[in-house]
């Protein structure tokens, strides 16, 4: 490697060129009816909250273990 590692995360370095292409992607746009009425809209709309994940190892697992896993149960049922 030709330059040295950053000390730090840094989250507009790392996240601004993904938020671009989730954008691009589509992953922020409900999924609508022709008429403009959310699909699924029968089966409810619920929300989940959850923390964005750490980079230190103890907080890590906590997220990995928890809300991960509820993330990807969720979004597989919604599908």
């Amino acid at each position: 490697m030709t330059a040295e590692m950053a000390s730090g995360y840094n989250p507009i370095a790392v996240e601004s060129a993904w938020y671009d292409w989730w954008e691009a992607q589509g992953f922020f746009v409900p999924p609508l009816n022709e008429d403009g009425s959310p699909k699924n809209a029968d089966k409810g709309v619920f929300v989940i909250p959850a923390p964005p994940p750490n980079v230190t190892g103890a907080l890590h697992i906590g997220h990995g273990l928890t809300v991960a896993i509820q993330d990807t149960l969720v979004r597989w049922q919604v599908k």
